[in-house]
C-alpha cells in the first residue's frame, strides 16, 4: 500500500468531519466516516507498510487533523457557504430584542399596573408605561385587571390582583 493513500484517507476523515459540521446526522459522519477512516489509514499502514511507516503517519495525523480543522474553520466565516449560514444581523432593542438588566426591575417591587393580555398564569402586564411578562401568582386573570407586583425574582416578575377595599372596612381586613 502506498503511502498516499494513507494520506488520502486521512484528509477524506477531515472532510467528513467538516462536512457534519455544516450537515448535522448526529455525529454520524463525523465518527463513522471521519474517525472511522482516520483509524483505518493509520491501522492499514501498521499492518501494511510496518511500525516505522505507521508511527509516521500516526504522528502525521495527530498534526495533519488539529491544524486543518483549525485553519477551516478560521476560513470558514469567509467563504460562501460560511456567508450563507452565519446569520450576521444584530439584534438590537429597536428592532424588538431586549434583554434583562437589573435597573430596569429594580424599582418596580409594590408598582401597580393593568394586563395587557390574559394571565394564564403568564402574560403581559404594563407597568410605569413599560410591558413585562409577568406571572400570576394564584389565579387566571383577564385583560385590564388592575395587578399590583408581589415579587420580583431576576426577571421573573410576579403579580397579584389588586382588591378594592370594602365598603365599611379598613384597607387591613382586605385581602391585597
Amino acid at each position: 500500500m502506498p503511502l498516499w493513500v494513507a494520506y488520502a484517507l486521512i484528509l477524506v476523515g477531515v472532510v467528513a468531519i467538516l462536512i457534519e459540521t455544516v450537515v448535522p446526522a448526529f455525529g454520524m459522519i463525523a465518527a463513522l466516516g471521519g474517525g472511522g477512516s482516520i483509524v483505518a489509514a493509520i491501522a492499514l499502514t501498521y499492518a501494511r507498510r510496518g511500525p516505522v511507516d505507521g508511527t509516521i503517519v500516526l504522528f502525521s495525523a495527530m498534526l495533519i487533523v488539529p491544524l486543518a480543522l483549525y485553519t477551516a474553520f478560521k476560513l470558514f466565516p469567509a467563504s460562501p457557504v460560511g456567508r450563507l449560514l452565519i446569520n450576521r444581523s444584530s439584534q438590537t432593542a429597536d428592532r424588538g430584542y431586549t434583554s434583562y438588566t437589573e435597573q430596569d426591575y429594580a424599582d418596580l417591587m409594590g408598582a401597580e399596573g393593568v394586563t395587557a393580555t390574559d394571565l394564564r398564569p403568564v402574560g403581559v402586564a404594563i407597568i410605569n408605561g413599560k410591558k413585562y411578562s409577568v406571572v400570576s401568582a394564584s389565579e387566571y386573570m383577564n385583560k385590564d385587571t388592575r395587578v399590583r407586583i408581589i415579587r420580583v425574582e431576576g426577571s421573573r416578575v410576579v403579580v397579584r390582583r389588586v382588591v378594592e377595599p370594602a365598603v365599611g372596612r379598613t384597607p387591613d381586613e382586605t385581602r391585597s
